[in-house]
């Protein structure tokens, strides 16, 4: 498959490159990634989430603009401390499935086994699982992605550590992962907008829902290149997809920048 440059960039240029992925499946027909962060930090809302679910006087204090993504339910805060992945798979790969909640089994999958490689306990959520804990799950903690589980999302423990999300076109389907090498419930929690005494129970939450690899793994925190080396490492051995570096071609560069202006910052 074909790897894209890394980049990390300003959110709406960040946000665009994973469609610019899907509409250079038609002109390649083959699968594609890029490794990414987004800088500065930017407050990532679900695809359908509330505006008055967030709160944009807060992120404008902190610095962080608020920008809708086209994947997800709940908030996302990325910073350097969340790396990101857009995976592009064309219809007529044999891992493709119609089954949206199924078509999470092979990369929840190799997820799990990357971080085996890397010496953590984890492993994919089970369907049934995850359903039963969103059925459950105070609305609070739903505002924010990571504190929610869907199907085949890893799991350390009882933690989550890898969250996934899906945009499907025609020409395929756009995977994309997020993993904290550091977690910071509170710098979350301090976005969502909820009385004082909820935040508190948020953050308490979070910090029981959710982990940064560098509290998994203390002693040796992982770094960028070791989760990408495993990821990949586990990816073809387990998906037989290879990583080999490409350049952006003409037409998703073009993609690129017809879709920037979709991701444009939420004013406060």
């Amino acid at each position: 498959m074909r790897r894209l440059p890394w980049s990390d960039g300003p959110a709406d240029a960040e946000l665009a490159a994973g469609p610019a992925l899907l509409a250079g499946l038609e002109q390649t027909g083959a699968p594609a990634l890029r490794w990414y962060r987004i800088l500065p930090s930017a407050l990532l809302l679900g695809s359908a989430q509330q505006l008055d679910e967030i709160d944009l006087a807060a992120c404008a204090a902190r610095g962080v603009y608020a920008h809708r993504r086209r994947s997800g339910g709940g908030a996302v805060l990325s910073d350097d401390s969340l790396l990101l992945l857009d995976l592009a798979l064309p219809r007529a790969h044999p891992l493709y499935r119609d089954d949206v909640t199924e078509s999470y089994r092979w990369i929840g999958a190799v997820w799990a086994a990357a971080l085996h490689e890397m010496g953590l306990d984890a492993h994919p959520i089970p369907v049934a699982a995850a359903r039963a804990d969103t059925a459950v799950l105070d609305p609070l903690i739903r505002r924010v992605c990571f504190g929610g589980r869907s199907p085949y999302e890893t799991l350390a423990g009882e933690r989550k550590v890898v969250g996934l999300a899906q945009v499907r076109r025609r020409m395929g389907a756009l995977y994309q992962a997020g993993v904290y090498l550091r977690w910071s419930p509170e710098r979350s929690a301090g976005l969502i907008a909820a009385a004082p005494h909820e935040h508190d129970t948020l953050e308490h939450q979070l910090a029981g829902r959710v982990a940064g690899l560098a509290e998994l793994r203390p002693e040796r925190p992982p770094d960028v290149a070791e989760v990408i080396g495993a990821f990949e490492a586990a990816l073809a051995r387990l998906a037989g997809l290879a990583p080999a570096d490409d350049g952006w071609n003409d037409a998703e560069r073009a993609a690129q920048a017809a879709e920037q202006p979709r991701y444009a910052a939420i004013a406060p």
